[in-house]
């Protein structure tokens, strides 16, 4: 099957750096809009581009100053986000905020979640759910380039839930699921740390885009649990899920390698490991083994 090559999602450089055909970009939004936002508007012109009216508001921790250049959105590419840590099941728009080039990176996601999710029957995304963008902290949300993802919901009912640790379900179709979704986001995002990764992240998986380009790292702690849960929920591999890559891991990763027809290396091939990602996460969607 072919993989998102970009002609569903604008193209970014091969050195993984972020970037946009504006033009293309803003050709959805129309010319009020555009103009709106080039002429470096406000809020009220960022809602109105994403075709929101009203938003509530969100704790102050994620309100930026206004000295700090941010894009401020209540929806990703069309798909309206909510905040559902002080309100479950609300479906207030809100103004979240983040930089303008992590903005693009997260049209670049949500196109491949549409198309990969699509690939495994499910419909189009009814909505997302976060626990945050910018919040006043250090770190990349403190820099307006991350992201907390508490939830993707699908026409039709269908939802990945870290906010529910879906990572932890005892239903292995929700595991796999979770792993697709966790799949796509490495495709885009270089730092992903999920439910695998620490009790923290039980219940969100946060993504951000420090140290591009997207590689499979043996020395990252994230990748290595993510491989070792991969490997384990799609191929019965029965690795401990501890973040450390050895020989057993090694030897699971190959076979996997092998069984989704990869050429080139994963961990110095961009190209390379986002075909695998992609190709996992197809598995999860459609929930079959590897």
């Amino acid at each position: 099957m072919q993989e998102p090559t970009g002609t569903t999602a604008p193209q970014e450089p091969a050195d993984g750096t972020p970037a946009i055909n504006r033009r293309l970009f803003l050709g959805g939004l129309g010319a009020v809009a555009a103009t709106a936002l080039a002429a470096g508007a406000g809020a009220g012109a960022a809602r109105a581009a994403d075709g929101t009216a009203s938003t509530a508001s969100l704790p102050t921790a994620m309100q930026a100053p206004s000295a700090m250049a941010m894009r401020t959105f209540s929806r990703i590419d069309g798909t309206p986000v909510y905040y559902w840590r002080s309100d479950r099941g609300s479906t207030a728009l809100r103004d979240w905020q983040c930089t303008e080039a992590f903005y693009d990176r997260l049209v670049l996601w949500i196109r491949d979640l549409r198309e990969l999710s699509a690939d495994g029957g499910f419909g189009s995304i009814d909505f997302l759910v976060s626990a945050g963008f910018y919040v006043n902290r250090s770190g990349q949300h403190g820099e307006g380039t991350a992201m907390d993802l508490d939830m993707v919901h699908w026409a039709g009912g269908r939802r990945s839930s870290p906010l529910d640790g879906h990572h932890a379900a005892a239903d292995p179709t929700l595991r796999r699921r979770y792993l697709a979704v966790d799949a796509v986001t490495r495709r885009r995002f270089r730092y992903v740390l999920d439910g695998w990764y620490n009790a923290d992240h039980h219940d969100h998986i946060h993504a951000d885009f420090a140290g591009l380009p997207t590689l499979c790292e043996k020395g990252s702690s994230s990748d290595t649990r993510f491989v070792q849960a991969m490997c384990n929920n799609f191929m019965g591999a029965g690795l401990a899920v501890d973040g450390v890559w050895g020989s057993n891991t090694q030897t699971w990763f190959n076979r996997a390698k092998t069984r989704l027809s990869i050429e080139g290396d994963p961990h110095t091939d961009l190209t390379a490991w986002r075909n695998m990602l992609a190709r996992i996460s197809r598995h999860g969607f459609s929930d079959t083994a590897i």
